[in-house]
């Protein structure tokens, strides 16, 4: 435009000395990018994406906020149609839907060793299904034990321990609860379910695995903490464990990184692992989950997407999502650092994730969760027989049945 008003000024149409054309600019490649982070979290994110953004004057990298529970619904409609993000950001457990659907592009071919050496094996290999990786992991979650250290000089490791301490606690001070969580949810009973030796499913088959002996002996367990030994309270609800805790009137919960953020008027808190199920030795052993960057399959730019993922994923961007966003990153280097290295916090999740369960990221996962929380508080809450609370879960999920 400004050339244009020149050559009208001078009027340099017939005059050898013209001035050139201006030569347009390349056109920018636009990335988008769906998430659902919010606070600190969207902060660090946006804080990686930017300072790679700058780096690559080509590019202009979109960032959408989706609220969670809305992305799936909303990536279901948009993708099948060849639109929606470039790449999104996803709790793993969907991957084996969605790679069914060919929502997702494969990464294997595009992943190479000192890529994949970047991550902890547990955060990548729960981004797999049948054999091909789909996606790059971002940060995980699983769960920890919660002590207050006004009640408690030293955590317990086993799970006798904790009972001794707990029932201690209670015949001094009958005010005073031993552990909180709720004891109806399948993601919080997981631990004890491992312990005893218990699992969802015996093969890669989705063969079916929960209505065993020692899925049963972890609910016969349960009920003894709540009934018998009267450490858990009535109707553990997460609000009524948080408000216990909060007050210095629960000495243990059971619960994932999230809690730290309910606990800043509590003094005295610490964290440890899970402890020993004391009946078997066996470690108490959580479901983990995986947050990862995902590529959509009907992406336009698929080159420039991978190359943002990989970006978004180095050592320094997930320092910046550990301190400014507080997360649990995938990352290995990063926990040798001296700001995550002194972090008692990052360093029990972090030996958490070495004794945890990926949850399965296969469609038919999606199916357990409503049966089982009811056999839970069938047989936990209500004191009916484990066995046949599991078999009619079993039935239930074998069935679809909601």
């Amino acid at each position: 435009m400004r050339g244009r008003r020149i050559a009208w000024a001078l009027g340099v149409c017939a005059c050898s000395a013209a001035t050139p054309p201006a030569v347009p600019d390349p056109p920018r490649t636009e990335l988008t990018v769906w998430h659902s982070y919010r606070g600190d979290e969207r902060l660090a994110f946006l804080a990686t994406v930017s300072a790679y953004d700058a780096t690559r004057p080509d590019l202009d990298v979109v960032l959408v906020a989706v609220p969670h529970d809305a992305l799936p619904d909303k990536l279901g409609v948009a993708i099948p149609r060849g639109n929606g993000p470039d790449v999104f950001v996803f709790a793993h457990d969907r991957v084996g839907d969605w790679a069914q659907r060919s929502y997702l592009e494969p990464l294997g071919f595009l992943t190479d060793a000192a890529l994949a050496e970047r991550f902890y094996d547990e955060t990548l290999s729960p981004l797999v299904y049948r054999g091909d990786l789909y996606g790059l992991p971002l940060a995980f979650k699983c769960l920890a034990l919660y002590y207050d250290r006004t009640l408690v000089t030293e955590p317990a490791r086993t799970t006798d321990a904790l009972i001794a301490q707990t029932t201690a606690l209670r015949a001094r001070d009958p005010a005073v609860w031993g552990l909180g969580y709720e004891v109806d949810s399948l993601y919080f009973h997981q631990p004890f379910l491992d312990g005893f030796g218990g699992a969802l499913y015996s093969d890669e088959r989705d063969t079916l695995a929960f209505d065993s002996n020692e899925a049963a002996a972890s609910l016969d367990f349960v009920r003894g903490l709540l009934v018998d030994h009267k450490v858990i309270p009535n109707e553990a609800t997460s609000a009524l464990v948080s408000s216990l805790f909060l007050k210095h009137s629960l000495a243990y919960v059971v619960s994932g990184p999230w809690f730290r953020a309910e606990l800043a008027g509590h003094e005295g808190w610490g964290v440890a692992p899970l402890p020993i199920v004391s009946a078997t030795g066996r470690p108490s052993r959580p479901f983990l989950g995986v947050e990862g960057l995902m590529l959509n399959r009907y992406s336009k730019h698929k080159t420039a997407a991978f190359e943002l993922m990989t970006a978004l994923t180095t050592d320094d961007a997930a320092f910046v999502r550990s301190q400014t966003g507080g997360q649990l990153v995938a990352n290995r280097q990063v926990y040798l650092r001296s700001e995550v290295r002194d972090d008692p916090f990052a360093q029990v999740f972090r030996a958490q994730l070495g004794h945890s369960v990926a949850l399965s990221n296969r469609p038919h996962m999606r199916r357990m969760w409503t049966p089982l929380k009811d056999a839970l508080s069938r047989a936990i809450v209500h004191g009916e027989d484990p066995a046949a609370a599991l078999r009619l879960a079993r039935t239930r999920v074998e069935e679809g049945a909601p």
